[in-house]
């Protein structure tokens, strides 16, 4: 749940930690907490106040009854539990602050003090990427799912240029050479995804709890249960109250108007890489704008401003974009987040910020800006394999099958735009026969599109390949995690396929992998 663009090829990091000194610190996205002896005390010794789940919300279900509308192929009920919990989640839990802007982070759930002047970390996500290289695609091609040509986004000059960011800018070794030489560390609050977009893992309270008594932020935990190399093993699974998210946030300006590519092709079965600057898959966009004049309802826009494309000797800038006669799109149809006090927020969350909004509009976030939310993944332990379902903004919210088993739930018990999304889900129901060994297509176009993805993946598939050992650039995992020709992109395999052989698999949860923050054993 940890994935980040696979874009970033990162190689094993120095994370120095730059909340030295800061006299304030971010408690889950909720806002900024005075706390007088933050950096003695650890980055994230606690979640504060996280909210619970409210209920009302068709959650929890029983393990059996998930597994009954698996087994009954009963999708419009996984569904609308889908949406029940998208509804849920974004319900106030304190004033407007939404039930999960209460709950930790990966940077906190992962943090292991600052006993050591640095630690690993994988802010590249290279554990995930590597799994992805031993995917095959599903258009019997036999391909790799990793496709080139994805654009990379060098750190604008607002970021490099700024004092205060310094310890959030680490060098990184590329490939090819031509690639950013410097990536940005993750904050407290926000994940730099190597990209225009704002990331996060989030996670509830339970979840949280687990992996910090459990100690799974640490390599040693985790390789002291790795099996031998023919055999398979498996972490002890997470509590089943657990919900783990992935949020993904544009940036928009405060004044005028911010373009956000739109995904049409909701059936498309293309099986190539289309990632935002490939415009003929993009093919429109939309115009938010937190002042809707009624008198505009289209208006040119641009973004990708100093993105470059990767795939020759001398890059070539890409952007910026423009997409002509773009849609108006008024900003409260999209969850929005406001930083009041932005001048107290961690630097290393200040600069991701920054480095977004300069690619989205080409200058840094500045105070009255805003953050809103164009996807997220919700994963639920409601049954032992996880439900999966994730959900991105469209001005279409009505349209194609994603718009699907949308409950009518009182405005006044689920306020706010969340109608304003569409929805994929799989809880584990393969295709119809003669097809029942593949997985449906599953993916959302602003997460996995975005990051060498193919269109034709599935949630359940990728997940369930997070493993350990990481990927140590000085250690390379051992052949049988790269074993080819693996499982497709939609094939449903065992926890004991030989591709799994000599690992320990990680409940599904890509975050444990990518992040613990110790190498593994030698082997």
């Amino acid at each position: 749940m940890d994935r980040r663009a696979a874009r970033l090829q990162l190689g094993s990091l120095v994370f120095v930690i730059c909340a030295v000194g800061v006299g304030f610190f971010t408690s889950g996205l909720g806002g900024v907490k005075s706390a007088a002896g933050a950096a003695q005390m650890g980055l994230a010794r606690v979640c504060v106040d996280p909210a619970p789940f409210p209920s009302g919300f068709d959650y929890p279900q029983q393990a059996s009854t998930v597994e009954q509308w698996v087994a009954h192929r009963e999708a419009g009920k996984a569904r609308e539990h889908g949406w029940y919990l998208f509804a849920g989640l974004n319900r106030p839990a304190a004033g407007e602050t939404p039930v999960w802007r209460t709950w930790c982070t990966s940077t906190q759930a992962f943090f292991t003090g600052f006993t050591a002047a640095a630690f690993r970390a994988s802010v590249s996500g290279m554990n995930h990427q590597i799994t992805l290289n031993a995917m095959r695609r599903a258009d019997g091609t036999n391909e790799p799912i990793n496709l080139p040509n994805a654009p990379f986004y060098p750190l604008p000059s607002v970021v490099t240029s700024n004092p205060a960011y310094k310890a959030c800018i680490v060098p990184v070794s590329t490939t090819p050479p031509e690639q950013p030489a410097q990536q940005l560390l993750d904050g407290p609050t926000f994940q730099n995804n190597g990209d225009i977009m704002v990331a996060g893992v989030i996670y509830d309270n339970s979840a949280y709890g687990w992996i910090r008594s459990k100690k799974l932020y640490l390599g040693a935990t985790l390789s002291a249960q790795v099996p031998s190399p023919a055999a398979t093993a498996q972490i002890a699974p997470m509590p089943p109250s657990s919900i783990v998210l992935k949020p993904m946030m544009w940036p928009v300006s405060a004044k005028g108007y911010t373009a956000l590519p739109v995904w049409d092709d909701l059936t498309a079965d293309d099986g190539t890489y289309v990632g935002f600057e490939i415009q003929q898959k993009w093919k429109r966009a939309v115009a938010i704008t937190a002042h809707p004049t009624p008198a505009i309802a289209a208006v040119n826009v641009s973004y990708l401003h100093g993105v470059y494309k990767a795939n020759v000797p001398n890059p070539v800038q890409i952007g910026p974009v423009v997409y002509r006669g773009a849609k108006v799109a008024p900003l409260n149809t999209f969850y929005s987040f406001r930083f009041p006090h932005l001048e107290q927020m961690h630097p290393c969350d200040r600069a991701i910020l920054d480095a977004s909004a300069y690619w989205a509009y080409g200058r840094a976030f500045a105070k009255d800006d805003y953050l809103v939310l164009v996807a997220m993944h919700v994963l639920t332990k409601e049954q032992p394999d996880w439900t999966f379902q994730s959900v991105w903004w469209h001005d279409k919210p009505n349209y194609g099958p994603y718009a699907k088993n949308r409950p009518n739930i009182p405005p006044s018990q689920a306020p706010g735009p969340w109608r304003h999304y569409l929805m994929t889900s799989t809880y584990g129901i393969t295709q119809p026969p003669p097809n029942a060994n593949k997985w449906p297509v599953a993916y959302n176009p602003y997460i996995e599109l975005a990051a060498d993805h193919p269109i034709i993946t599935s949630c359940i598939n990728c997940h369930r390949r997070a493993a350990w050992p990481n990927f140590e650039s000085s250690a390379p995992i051992h052949a049988s995690y790269l074993a080819t020709p693996g499982p497709g992109a939609l094939d449903v395999y065992k926890p004991n396929n030989p591709i799994f052989d000599g690992l320990l698999t990680t409940d599904s949860m890509w975050a444990v992998s990518d992040r613990a923050t110790s190498p593994p054993q030698a082997r």
